[in-house]
C-alpha cells in the first residue's frame, strides 16, 4: 500500500511538470492529491504545506476545502505546531462541515499542549454544550475530568467523571473515570471514598486493567492503615486477583514496618505484635522481633521486650545480635537478675564488633561477679577493665575498687594496699574517701600513726560529705592516738564516734570494741600502777 502512494505521488509531480498540465481539469486539484500522498505515508510537514497549497489555490469546491483545512489542522497537530492548528480547526468550525465537533474537540484539547489549561476548559465546556450528540462526547468529558486533575480543582473533576459514568455507563472511559475518582480520593487521604470507588471497579469491571490497579492502589491504603487482614479478607473474594500467603506475608511487614519507620511506637507494636503471631517463622520474622522489642523498650514496657529480644539472640549471628544483646544486658542489670545478665554479657563480650560494647559488657561483669561475692572472677574483670587504654577514670575507678574491696574481702591484704594505692591516684568522691581511709588503715598497722592521722585530717576535711568514711576514719585516728599513748584522745574520739554515728550500726560496733578494749587495757594498767 505505502509504495503505490509513492508511485502516485511521483506521477502526480511528473504531470505537474509538465507545462500543458495547467490547462487540464486534472491540475484544479493536484495539490489536494498529492497532499494526501504524503499524508497517507505521514510525512505530515510536506502534507501540510500541500494542504495549505489547495486552500489558497481553490476556494469554490466546499467539501474539498473542508477536508483540506482538516487535514492541515491534523497535520500541524500532530508535528506539534499548535497554534497553526487551531487557526486551522477554526475555519473547519466556521465552515459548519459535519466535521465541526471533531475540529471544536481538537482545538480545544490543543490549548492543554501550549498551557492554556484556562483556554482548555473553556473549551471543551463549549463543546460538551454545543455538541450533546457527538462520537467524541466521552473524550471530551473525559479530557475535561483529567485537566481540572491537573488544576487541582478535585470536586470539578469529580462531578465531570460523575456525568461521564452516568452519560456512558459501558463506555470505554467509564472505569477509567471511576479509577481516577479513587486516585483523587487516595491523594486527598480519604482512604474511605477511596477504597468505595476501588472495589466498585472491581466489582463492575473486573479484569480489566483499571480493576487490576484498583485492587492494587486499595492494597497501599490497608496496608497504610495496618488492616491487611482486610486486605486479605476483600481480594480473596475476586476471581481475576491470586494472592499468596507469601505475598500477605509480606503486605502484613510492610504495613507494620510503615509504622515504625515513622516512629509511631504505639501503633508499631500492635502492627508488629500483629504480624509476629501470624507469622511466626515469617520471611520478616527477624526484623519484625527485633524492631517490636526496639519499640517496647522505646515504650518503657522493657519486660515486653526480652521475648523478642531473646528471638533474635537464639538465631545464628545476625545484624541485630549485637544490640539485642546489649539491650538485653541493660535489662537483666536493672532486673538485678545476675545470672542472665553473665550469660548475656559473656556473649556481648565475644561477639561484639564495636569496642564500647566490649568495653560494657567486660566492665559490668566485674560489677555483677563482685555483687554475687564471686570475687575471683570480679578480680579477672576488674584487671581486664584496667588493661584497656581508652577506660574513663570513673570505670578505672571502680575496676580498681573492686580489686581493693575483693582482696580485703578474700583477707589478701598485700593485694587491698596496692590496689588503694592506685585508687587514690584517680579515684574522686566517695572512692577516693574509701581510698584515703584505707590509706590511714594501712599506715595505723604500720605503726606509722602521726602520718595515718595526717591522712584521716585529710578525709574529714576534703571529703565531709562521705560522713560513713569519715566516721571510720575517726575510728582509725582513735587507734593511733592509742598507739601514741593518748588514751584519753584516743577515748574521747570513740565517744565521740558513738554518740554522733549511731546510724553506721558497724562503725558504731567497731567504735565501741575499740572503746572496751582500751578501757579494759587501762584498767588493767591502773590495777598495775595500784599493786
Amino acid at each position: 500500500m505505502l509504495d503505490n502512494f509513492n508511485e502516485a505521488l511521483i506521477s502526480f509531480k511528473q504531470f505537474v511538470a509538465i507545462p500543458e498540465s495547467k490547462a487540464t481539469p486534472e491540475n484544479k486539484n493536484i495539490n489536494y492529491n498529492i497532499a494526501y500522498c504524503y499524508f497517507k505515508q505521514k510525512e505530515y510537514d510536506q502534507a501540510g504545506n500541500y494542504f495549505q497549497s489547495q486552500i489558497d489555490a481553490t476556494k469554490d469546491d466546499k467539501i474539498r476545502l473542508n477536508d483540506a483545512y482538516l487535514r492541515l489542522a491534523d497535520c500541524r497537530f500532530v508535528t506539534a505546531k499548535y497554534w497553526p492548528a487551531m487557526d486551522a480547526y477554526n475555519k473547519v468550525i466556521e465552515l459548519k462541515s459535519v466535521d465541526a465537533d471533531y475540529a471544536a474537540f481538537q482545538k480545544g484539547i490543543s490549548y492543554g499542549f501550549v498551557n492554556k489549561n484556562d483556554r482548555k476548559i473553556e473549551d471543551l465546556n463549549k463543546f460538551i454544550s454545543a455538541y450533546p450528540k457527538s462520537q467524541y462526547r466521552d473524550d471530551a468529558l473525559f479530557e475535561l475530568g483529567n485537566t481540572y486533575v491537573t488544576e487541582k480543582k478535585n470536586d470539578l473533576a469529580i462531578k465531570t467523571y460523575d456525568q461521564l459514568i452516568s452519560e456512558f455507563k459501558n463506555g470505554s472511559y467509564a472505569s477509567k473515570a471511576i479509577l481516577r475518582q479513587g486516585l483523587i480520593y487516595y491523594n486527598a487521604e480519604s482512604d474511605a471514598l477511596a477504597l468505595a470507588k476501588f472495589k466498585k471497579i472491581a466489582a463492575e469491571y473486573p479484569k480489566s486493567p483499571e480493576a487490576l490497579e484498583a485492587v492494587s492502589t486499595a492494597r497501599l491504603i490497608y496496608v497504610d492503615n495496618g488492616k491487611v487482614d482486610e486486605y486479605a479478607t476483600w481480594v480473596r473474594t475476586l476471581d481475576f486477583v491470586e494472592v499468596s500467603d507469601a505475598e500477605l506475608d509480606n503486605d502484613s511487614y510492610e504495613a507494620a514496618e510503615k509504622q515504625y519507620l515513622q516512629n509511631n511506637i504505639k501503633q508499631s507494636i500492635v502492627s508488629l505484635k500483629n504480624y509476629v503471631n501470624k507469622f511466626p517463622n515469617g520471611i520478616h520474622a527477624l526484623k519484625a522481633n527485633f524492631y517490636l522489642a526496639q519499640c517496647y523498650f522505646a515504650d518503657g514496657a522493657e519486660t515486653n521486650a526480652i521475648p523478642n529480644y531473646e528471638y533474635v539472640t537464639a538465631l545464628s549471628r545476625n545484624e541485630f545480635t549485637e544490640q539485642s544483646l546489649s539491650r538485653l544486658a541493660q535489662i537483666y542489670l536493672k532486673k538485678e537478675d545476675n545470672q542472665k545478665t553473665i550469660t548475656v554479657l559473656k556473649r556481648l563480650e565475644s561477639e561484639a564488633d564495636f569496642p564500647q560494647n566490649v568495653t560494657f559488657a567486660q566492665s559490668n561483669l566485674m560489677k555483677t561477679y563482685y555483687e554475687q561475692k564471686d570475687y575471683p572472677n570480679a578480680v579477672i574483670y576488674a584487671e581486664k577493665v584496667l588493661s584497656n587504654p581508652k577506660m574513663d577514670d570513673k570505670v578505672k575507678s571502680d575496676a580498681q575498687i573492686i580489686i581493693a574491696r575483693s582482696a580485703i574481702q578474700t583477707n589478701d591484704e598485700p593485694k587491698a594496699r596496692i590496689a588503694y594505692a592506685k585508687l587514690l591516684t584517680i579515684a574522686k568522691g566517695e572512692l577516693a574517701a574509701e581510698a584515703l581511709n584505707y590509706d590511714a588503715y594501712f599506715k595505723n598497722k604500720d605503726g606509722k600513726f602521726e602520718a595515718s592521722n595526717t591522712t584521716v585530717q585529710k578525709l574529714t576535711k576534703d571529703y565531709s560529705g562521705y560522713k560513713y568514711f569519715g566516721a571510720k576514719g575517726l575510728v582509725v585516728m582513735a587507734k593511733n592516738f592509742y598507739g601514741l599513748k593518748d588514751s584519753f584522745q584516743a577515748t574521747y574520739i570513740l565517744e565521740s564516734v558513738i554518740k554522733n554515728f549511731s546510724n553506721f550500726s558497724d562503725v558504731k560496733e567497731e567504735a565501741q570494741q575499740q572503746l572496751d578494749e582500751i578501757k579494759s587495757q587501762e584498767a588493767k594498767t591502773n590495777s598495775s600502777i595500784q599493786n
